[in-house]
């Protein structure tokens, strides 16, 4: 039988999160939630786990080790997806969902910096909201992990990679331009920052290079077997 005895929930990174592929257990699943979506499963602020992989039976307790015993008697995959939906779902509807009182202007923001064609400044977007930069920071923090600036720089560094794959050349010049960065020189420092590696370091690693590993959200990681990514 196959057992599930790690379930892990990782925070909202500013920073790549790798393990080798020869040590990531086969039949890993990842839940990964969009920004500002998965503060109602876990009980406490965001910013609880940033930059933190925590157990989930930890935040979850018997519920977790229910959730294990079940995906373990599961016979395929789609099973166990159908496993893990239903278990968040009743997350939801239990009644003690966490829904901070700025979750909603959290919302708001999200849309507005992901769909505006330049990236917004704080002070901007505080002003859209009707409310202080201060107010906003806290909310940011409470609702998605991150601070309003460094959520901007992630969906920001998600535009050039998009526009990269994309591209027919890879003019990373034009790219830092069309997608907000000051120049070449800003959008290779940010993707070290962000990736560990150069844009064309990841463009060696192959056209789907794994850049989702700085990205504004929290994933749940189920494992098979006792190894997790850390």
């Amino acid at each position: 039988m196959v057992r599930f005895s790690s379930i892990h929930a990782i925070g909202t990174r500013l920073s790549a999160l790798r393990k080798p592929a020869d040590l990531v257990p086969p039949r890993t699943l990842i839940v990964r939630f969009k920004p500002g979506g998965a503060y109602p499963f876990f009980g406490v602020p965001m910013s609880e786990l940033t930059d933190r992989v925590v157990p989930l039976d930890s935040l979850w307790g018997g519920d977790c080790r229910r959730l294990c015993e079940r995906l373990a008697e599961a016979p395929t995959v789609a099973a166990r997806v159908d496993i893990v939906e239903e278990a968040l779902t009743k997350r939801l509807q239990d009644g003690e969902v966490f829904e901070p009182a700025s979750a909603y202007l959290v919302r708001r923001a999200v849309r507005l910096v992901t769909q505006a064609p330049e990236l917004p400044r704080v002070d901007a977007l505080a002003r859209a909201l009707d409310i202080s930069t201060r107010h906003l920071r806290r909310a940011f923090e409470e609702v998605v992990g991150l601070g309003p600036k460094e959520f901007a720089r992630l969906v920001r560094f998600q535009r050039a990679v998009r526009a990269w794959r994309r591209a027919t050349t890879s003019d990373w010049g034009a790219i830092a331009v069309a997608t907000g960065y000051y120049d070449q020189s800003h959008l290779i420092t940010e993707f070290k920052a962000l990736t560990g590696a150069t844009p064309r370091a990841l463009l060696r690693s192959g056209p789907r290079a794994d850049t989702q590993a700085s990205t504004p959200s929290l994933p749940i990681l189920v494992t098979e077997g006792a190894q997790a990514l850390e």
